[in-house]
């Protein structure tokens, strides 16, 4: 399989992961004023796609939004049930 193949796949199963929790957004605590929250209780980034640098949170708190995978060594409120965490630590 070719590298940049393989990497877009890794990319697709790592994303489906993602319960939705929110939780790495702020959203137990003060989220970033882009998460927006659906009517099941998942949330959503409502400019994923260019969401990386600069943002800021509901109670005006400045922060540089990454990537998931750049956070993974840190916690936050509710991270125990982070999908993506989860997965790392299973495949460790």
């Amino acid at each position: 399989m070719e590298y940049q193949t393989y990497q877009l796949q890794k990319e697709k199963e790592f994303e489906a992961a993602c319960q939705r929790c929110g939780n790495c957004c702020g959203a137990l605590d003060d989220p970033c004023m882009h998460l927006v929250i659906q009517s099941q209780g998942k949330y959503f980034c409502d400019i994923y796609d260019s969401r990386g640098g600069v943002r800021k949170t509901c109670l005006g708190r400045f922060f540089e939004c990454v990537s998931i995978r750049d956070i993974l060594h840190r916690d936050w409120l509710g991270n125990w049930n982070c999908a993506y965490k989860k997965q790392i630590n299973n495949a460790t």
